[in-house]
């Protein structure tokens, strides 16, 4: 049976085989060249539109997906920006509520009340976000907790500048108060200096000033009393003097503040 089969096909296979090897030498011995062209010229003729249509396909595929990518790029761009300003402004309401809570713990009169400002700079005097339509006046006096910041000395429309203690203009009457006795133990002048350095002046050599002693604003010159200003660092006694000084350390960094209370009344 199946060499009846093979008998049928063989004939077949053996004539495909001798046209084939005769295509392949009349192909070597270039005979066929004028005819491949005439075959080859109608493919050719359709292969460069249909090549371009490729081309142009591919070229809007790849923009398109280069616009999708595009502006999926802008939209994550977009929503981590807001994200970061979300951030923002949770940690500043952060801030400011327990700036709020520690002003509501300090040992301040209750009848004060307050407006809190956001510092923009800090030179010699601090700037703050908060100018004449918002009703802050010079001569206004700015406080983070219980401890005294400085003076309006200058408003605009929306900003002030505030002097500080250590500006070398600034001279604040203060009282100087020993840790865990009641009573003011002395009385001086709190000078400014260049340098960011503060002095106690003005106090009289039989007046007892101790390292440690709290300075703070006596009350005197339209100045709100008991505001902390800082800590006797080095008692600066001369025998020959009528007044002895001292060098105070701050309390705070005002370089450092993000937010401070006006006092407004």
């Amino acid at each position: 049976m199946k060499n009846g089969s093979l008998r049928k096909v063989f004939p077949l296979f053996l004539f495909l085989f001798l046209i084939s090897l005769f295509l392949f030498l009349i192909d070597n011995f270039g005979w066929l060249k004028g005819v491949r062209g005439v075959i080859q010229r109608p493919f050719l003729v359709l292969e460069r539109p249909v090549y371009s249509i490729f081309q142009y396909s591919n070229s809007t595929i790849k923009q398109l997906t280069d616009q999708s990518q595009g502006q999926q790029i802008i939209e994550l761009q977009t929503q981590l920006r807001q994200l970061a300003i979300d951030q923002n402004q949770l940690t500043t309401c952060l801030e400011e509520n327990e700036h709020l809570k520690k002003l509501l713990g300090a040992p301040l009169p209750s009848k004060w009340k307050f407006k809190m400002a956001r510092v923009v700079g800090v030179t010699e005097k601090m700037r703050i976000d908060l100018g004449s339509r918002d009703g802050v006046k010079e001569e206004m006096t700015v406080v983070a907790e219980n401890i005294y910041v400085g003076q309006v000395v200058s408003v605009g429309e929306r900003d002030s500048l505030v002097q500080l203690p250590n500006d070398p203009n600034s001279k604040i009457p203060v009282a100087v108060k020993q840790s865990g006795l009641s009573g003011i133990h002395a009385k001086g002048l709190l000078i400014g200096q260049f340098g960011g350095k503060l002095v106690l002046d003005r106090v009289l050599q039989e007046e007892d000033i101790r390292q440690g002693d709290l300075v703070v604003t006596s009350g005197e010159e339209g100045y709100l009393p008991d505001l902390v200003i800082g800590q006797i660092k080095e008692v600066l006694s001369g025998t020959a003097e009528i007044y002895q000084q001292a060098i105070i350390l701050p309390l705070i960094d005002y370089s450092s503040l993000r937010f401070v209370f006006l006092v407004i009344s």
